[in-house]
């Protein structure tokens, strides 16, 4: 009689590690990188600083009159409500 110790291997499970993690995380550093290089050469360079050529701009504008009729809204009192009996006098 065989115990299940005794019994020949059906399955063998392989682990095989290489040691690559993948090149995602240094992908994404890398685009990091350049995207705030491209930004501090524009800051740098002036150009997100550049101002209007002509600065008197008139901005004003008229706003339309507008009148609204008075609105009376009367409200009646509040209803006192009734105190409940106490029934935890003894």
């Amino acid at each position: 009689m065989m115990d299940e110790d005794d019994r020949p291997v059906e399955r063998e499970t392989t682990v095989i590690h290489t040691g690559g993690g993948g090149g995602g995380g240094a992908i994404a550093a890398i685009l990091v990188v350049l995207v705030i290089a491209v930004l501090a050469f524009l800051y740098f360079s002036g150009y997100l600083q550049q101002a209007a050529d002509k600065t008197d701009i008139n901005v004003n504008v008229a706003a339309p009159k507008i009148d609204l009729p008075d609105i009376k809204i009367e409200t009646p009192p509040a209803a006192q409500q009734q105190q409940p009996a106490d029934t935890n006098k003894q």
